[in-house]
């Protein structure tokens, strides 16, 4: 799998990856570990925390920190695939349907 990343210019990365783009710090996770997700919000260290794990699509802002749950992708629990789609400029967050 790493490879088939790599073949594309991508960076798989395991449970936690921090990256920055466009002077933004990003956290981005896989889980829902509310302990561990209260404390990256309130650590005032990233400008947005991507994560998932639960299916729900949500947006919101915790503090200084822009929280983006994009859903699921695949849509085989919630019957709907959705992704977000963030501009680095503005921090506006759409979520998007993407299979009907």
């Amino acid at each position: 799998m790493t490879a088939l990343f790599r073949d594309i210019g991508a960076d798989l990365r395991g449970f936690f990856a921090e990256v920055s783009l466009e002077g933004l710090k990003i956290g981005l996770l896989h889980g829902h570990d509310e302990e561990l997700l209260n404390a990256l919000f309130k650590s005032c260290v990233y400008d947005v925390v991507v994560h998932g794990h639960t299916h729900q699509a949500k947006v919101q802002r915790i503090g200084r920190t822009l929280v983006i749950n994009p859903g699921e992708v695949c849509g085989y629990l919630s019957g709907k695939s959705t992704m977000a789609l963030l501009d680095l400029k503005t921090l506006d967050v759409e979520i998007v349907t993407i299979c009907r």
